[in-house]
């Protein structure tokens, strides 16, 4: 562990990995409950079935083991620096364990931290240690990760945050901190109704505060929620503690009473002063607020810290898009910890996205007055009045409330000078520059918090019957708070509409945003304040990149969308919109609109006019995308791209068309693009999955506006191979058949068609891919595609594998060979050396087979091309199994499962299995081959491909036939027929036959 020192895990609030400060990439939820599983155990190994039980209960997915093993496999890639000798995530027995100091994990940090400071001989220590331990939680522990084992483990550390925070406020007691503490724990015990040593300190701290009223009414709240939810009575301590408040029992006088001090000499009388003048000019608190109660209790602790522990007055930042609930939140925080500020609090809307904001010397002559101080008084200059305003709320409590702010130059005058104030500022930009603020960027509201909301304005009874249309309008207001508060008080407004009325009208994006607008309040409205702001370059960006229909860019993507080669430059200008609130930054170099003000933008856009650029910008964007995309064929299928894919030229004797001499369009964009550099094929493939929807919704655009069809369908063909592992298949056939019903040209028509055809065999609809692979053949030899030519005879070599018609086949395989080997495509050269090798095994060849499949493993290897090595070893597990060599078959179909692993290759990893349950069946062991083939099956129904589903039924069937289980192995073989008849293949006729076997009684083991 010396290489990682800087490794260090967090689960006390989201689960998350850092190295050297740098976060880590941790996948998915079920991912990260491994993670957690392994961490929970502090270093001990956990065996599988443990982990399984960990992760999923009683009721485990089929294929549980190998899923597991996939995420340990995943996580090598992130956690080992080098994965050949891991020193982290350690196999152990058939388990795992992962290997990190007790330090490096803030579950078991926070422990330690906790043990020093009960070791504290000084209450003061004690406390202040017990304090810097708490921070440690971030939010809930291991928030969002699902699993028995992660609720059990966020509870009991739930529950231990809990212990140390009642340690450390009985501590606060005892220290005479009663102020801070009330505020406390008064959220605490909303937080805990049943706790009652959390009620016991609320009215001690109560008490000694001198609210002995309010302790007696914290008994009374208490005593009822017990007898309500429990039907109990307060225990004796609490009983007792109330009766020792009612006589006003000395003893609870540990400490300092803030109310009642010692008696102390009478001083000499002195002149009697003015009384102070006590602002109180907060807004009202909106009657109906909802959600954010974990902010809201964040704030309030952060603005209640006793003012002798402050080294300055705390000010906090809200910052956050138009309409998403900045004042709304400030005001309620506001009123939630007024009774801490009993000097006053001051209120002013700075007006900071108005086209005029308010001058800070002005709000400090309103601020100057409100404190007493006479109009004669105040001074001329912004820096004696600044000075004044300071020296007046020394020695004070006072909280000030600035709203809509514009920048920090606007506030920096109005702030107080010592501890005892405190200062909560909204707006829509960071404000940069105020030393020592804290900024809470303020996201929509979570979708329950969102339904409550429009609930609780429309009317409880009114929504109930409609509750799915709810959940569409406020999907549709993109969880806005502004947009949610609108919808729902014109539908209060309008007695005869219903909720699914206001859906309808809603999802008409044309009009959205004028149906977001009830009297004074509108969302456009809100948005157009914050643009108005914009400079040329912000208003720009903010316009244009709406264009595209996919919402959401990586900077790299935004700088090829605006036309810029300075890409530092434009995140420069999309990090300025982030600020203001016009974007968001989804993850580091990454931006996207909120769902309203990307219509917004759109909208504005067509107002000014910039036709033009409607029609460039998401050619621009399809050309960076299709750049990018041949970088990671060129990876993960080494070779594609450097074939003369892209360059066809037309048959002897033809008339060059426009798009045969140019399938490019956008070819000078191209050679400018940006072109990324991958280290890996499994980085390059996670990018293509990143970004797979943009490409896809670019696609649709292109094939809607007819702009460069030549360009969305090279992009279509470069995702070819990782189309054929199964990879949002109906997504891709939607944009290519949209691309190719569009009339495009045979350029781009026949790649289209292709893609439709590859798309087809995998989902068993042969008849529909014999027709687009002929169609695809026809025009490329209409356009001189020799590419597009060799992938059509591999296409009418799957039919025909799947029509049982292998010397047909191994005809368009050759004929692809040939062809492929002019172009220099060496990857498909060794993907068709492994389809010969499956042929020759139908064609009970297996020793040529061998020889084929061996060739097209070398040839892989010499490429580095993990994918087609999978393959390669698939089909030479399949010709060892057909010559009786069971066990090296094992191997081989076991060395291609680690590919598949590794490199997330879901189809080829259900294929793999099949073939090895089949071998483990004439190995005699078919409890092996009915979890593997188990397995396969699972994937296949993940990834859609029926025909897998169909031949992953038989070998189950065969399984259960052979441990004897005559009634499952006849649903297993009735199901396959189902599918095999349905998809009218040839294997009816196994399954068929196979069930007639039962009838006879006759075995039916391979």
């Amino acid at each position: 562990m010396d290489s990682d020192r800087g490794l260090r895990f967090a689960v006390l609030g989201p689960v998350r990995a850092f190295r050297d400060g740098a976060e880590l990439p941790l996948g998915g939820p079920q991912q990260r409950a491994f993670l957690a599983a392994l961490l929970a155990v502090g270093g001990r190994g956990l065996p599988m079935d443990r982990i399984v039980a960990a992760l999923w209960g009683d009721d485990p997915p089929a294929r549980a083991v190998g899923t597991v093993r996939t995420y340990a496999s995943r996580l090598r890639q992130v956690l080992e620096r080098d994965r050949s000798r891991p020193e982290i995530l350690l196999s152990d027995g058939d388990g795992y364990a992962l290997v990190v100091p007790d330090e490096a994990v803030d579950a078991r940090a926070f422990e330690a931290d906790v043990a020093r400071a009960d070791a504290s001989v000084c209450p003061e220590v004690r406390r202040d240690r017990l304090d810097a331990a708490l921070r440690a939680f971030t939010g809930v522990p291991l928030t969002g990760v699902p699993g028995p084992d992660a609720d059990a483990w966020r509870t009991r550390l739930a529950e231990r945050r809990l212990d140390v925070l009642l340690t450390r406020l009985d501590l606060d007691l005892a220290l005479g901190r009663h102020a801070a503490a009330v505020a406390e724990l008064g959220l605490l015990a909303g937080e805990n109704p049943l706790d009652e040593r959390v009620h016991g300190l609320l009215m001690t701290a109560l008490y000694r505060h001198g609210r002995q009223a309010e302790a007696l009414a914290a008994y009374a709240d208490a005593r009822r929620v017990l007898e309500e939810e429990l039907g109990v009575r307060p225990g004796p301590e609490l009983a007792d503690l109330h009766q020792r408040i009612l006589r006003n029992d000395p003893s609870l006088d540990i400490g300092d009473r803030d109310a009642a001090p010692l008696p102390t000499p009478e001083p000499a009388p002195e002149p009697e002063q003015p009384s102070l003048p006590k602002p109180a000019a907060l807004p009202a608190d909106l009657p109906d607020f909802t959600g954010r109660t974990a902010l809201v209790e964040e704030l309030a602790r952060a603005l209640t810290v006793p003012a002798e522990e402050r080294a300055a007055p705390p000010v906090l930042g809200l910052c956050g898009v138009g309409g998403v609930g900045k004042t709304a939140l400030a005001v309620h925080v506001a009123h939630t910890v007024r009774y801490a500020y009993p000097d006053g609090q001051l209120y002013i809307d700075l007006q900071g996205v108005s086209e005029h904001p308010l001058d800070p010397c002005v709000v400090l002559a309103g601020f100057l007055r409100s404190l007493g101080v006479p109009k004669d008084a105040i001074p001329d200059g912004m820096a004696d009045r600044s000075a004044l305003l300071r020296s007046h709320l020394a020695d004070r409590r006072v909280l000030l409330l600035l709203d809509n702010a514009r920048d920090a130059a606007q506030v920096r005058p109005l702030l107080p000078g010592e501890g005892g104030c405190a200062v909560l500022i909204t707006g829509r930009a960071r404000l940069g520059g105020l030393p020592g603020a804290r900024h809470v960027d303020l996201d929509v509201l979570e979708p329950v918090e969102a339904i409550e909301m429009f609930a609780t304005i429309a009317g409880r009874d009114r929504v109930a019957a409609e509750r799915a249309a709810v959940v569409d309008v406020v999907g549709l207001c993109g969880l806005l708070p502004l947009a949610v508060r609108i919808v729902a008080a014109r539908l209060a407004a309008r007695p005869s509409w219903t909720v699914g009325t206001l859906a309808a009208r809603l999802a008409d994006g044309r009009r959205r945003l004028a149906e977001l607008r009830i009297g004074s309040l509108a969302v456009e409205a809100t948005f157009r304040l914050g643009y108005d702001q914009l400079n040329p370059a912000q208003a720009r960006a903010f316009r244009l990149l709406a264009l595209p229909d996919a919402n959401g860019l990586s900077v790299e993507a935004a700088a090829a969308t605006l036309g810029e080669t300075d890409v530092l430059a434009v995140e420069d200008v999309l990090e300025s919109l982030v600020d203001l609130g016009l974007l968001d930054s989804t993850a580091p170099g990454r931006y996207r609109y909120h769902d309203l003000l990307w219509l917004f933008a759109r909208q504005t856009s067509g107002r000014l006019d910039d036709t033009a650029a409607r029609t460039v910008v998401p050619v621009r964007l399809l050309t960076h995308l299709l750049t990018v995309q041949r970088a990671v064929t060129g990876l993960v299928r080494p070779g594609l791209f450097t074939s003369g894919i892209s360059n066809p030229t037309p048959p002897s004797g033809a008339a060059p068309t426009a798009e045969a001499a140019s399938p490019l369009e956008t070819a000078s964009l191209l050679e400018a693009s940006y072109t990324p550099g991958f280290d890996s094929a499994a980085r390059a493939r996670t990018w293509t999955f990143g970004n797979l929807d943009t490409m896809l919704t670019v696609v649709r655009q292109i094939a809607r506006e007819g702009t460069a069809p030549a360009a969305a369908a090279d992009l279509l063909f470069a995702l070819d191979p990782l189309v054929e592992e199964g990879y949002r298949w109906c997504e891709v056939e939607s944009a290519a058949r949209a691309l190719a019903d569009g009339g495009p040209g045979p350029y781009a028509e026949g790649r289209a068609s292709y893609v439709v055809g590859r798309v087809a065999v995998h989902t068993s609809r042969l008849d529909e891919a014999e027709e687009a692979a002929g169609r695809a053949a026809e025009l490329a030899g209409l356009v001189g595609d020799t590419a597009l030519r060799v992938a059509s005879h591999d296409l009418l070599a799957h039919v025909a594998f799947y029509r049982l018609r292998p010397r047909e086949a191994a005809g368009h395989l050759e004929r692809a060979l040939s062809l492929g080997r002019e172009l220099g495509d060496r990857a498909g050269e060794m993907e068709r050396l492994a389809s010969l090798a499956y042929t020759h095994v139908e064609l009970d060849e297996p020793d040529r087979a061998i020889d084929w499949a061996e060739d097209a493993r070398a040839l892989a290897r010499e490429l580095g091309y993990g994918a087609g090595e999978a393959y390669a070893l698939y089909t030479l597990g399949m010709a060892l199994d057909r010559t009786g060599r069971l066990d090296e078959a094992v191997a081989r179909y076991d060395d291609a499962l680690a590919i598949c692993w590794s490199q997330g290759l879901r189809a080829r990893e259900s294929y793999v299995l099949l073939r090895l349950a089949e071998t483990q069946l004439r190995r005699d062991r078919p409890a092996e081959a009915l979890a593997t083939a188990g397995q396969s099956l699972t994937i296949g129904r993940e990834i859609g491909e029926e025909f897998q589903v169909g031949r992953a039924r038989v070998a189950l069937g065969r399984a259960h036939a052979a441990l004897g289980d005559t009634a499952a192995a006849r649903a297993c073989w009735t199901e396959a027929l189902d599918v095999f008849t349905r998809l009218d293949v040839a294997e009816s006729a196994e399954a068929r036959a196979l069930l007639n076997t039962l009838r006879a009684g006759k075995d039916a083991t391979p």
